[in-house]
C-alpha cells in the first residue's frame, strides 16, 4: 500500500508543484492558461488574487500530499486540498460552457487529487 501511495503523491506532485511555482511567479504561460480555462480576465489584470490563492492552495496542498507519506492524515488533508482546486478549475470550465475533451485534463487531475486521498484514508 505504501508503494502505491507513493505512485499516486508522485503523479500528483509533478501536476500541482509546477502549477504552484507558476501561479505565484505569475508567470505568463500560466496566466494564459488559466484565463483560458476559467476565463476570470487574469492576463486583463482582472481578478490577480485568485493567482495567489490557487498558487497558495497547491503549495499548501503539496507539502502536506508530500508529508503524508509517513502521516497519512496530512496526505488526506493536502489531497482534500488539491481536489477542491481541480474541482473549483472543472467548475469555472462548466460555467463558461466547456464540455467533452476540454474538461478531460482536469477531470484527471481531480481523479489523482481523489486516489491519493482515498489510499492515505486506508492506510
Amino acid at each position: 500500500m505504501f508503494a502505491l501511495a507513493v505512485a499516486l503523491t508522485v503523479l500528483l506532485v509533478l501536476e500541482s508543484l509546477p502549477s504552484a511555482v507558476v501561479q505565484l511567479a505569475r508567470a505568463r504561460p500560466g496566466l494564459t492558461r488559466l484565463d483560458e480555462l476559467t476565463r476570470l480576465g487574469v492576463l486583463q489584470g482582472r481578478r490577480l488574487w485568485v493567482l495567489t490563492l490557487l498558487g497558495s492552495l497547491h503549495l499548501l496542498g503539496t507539502a502536506a500530499v508530500i508529508a503524508g507519506l509517513p502521516t497519512p492524515p496530512l496526505g488526506v488533508a493536502g489531497a482534500a486540498v488539491e481536489g477542491l482546486v481541480f474541482a473549483w478549475v472543472l467548475v469555472m470550465q462548466l460555467r463558461a460552457g466547456d464540455r467533452g475533451r476540454a474538461l478531460g485534463a482536469y477531470m484527471l487531475f481531480l481523479g489523482m487529487a481523489l486516489s491519493v486521498l482515498v489510499v492515505d484514508m486506508l492506510r
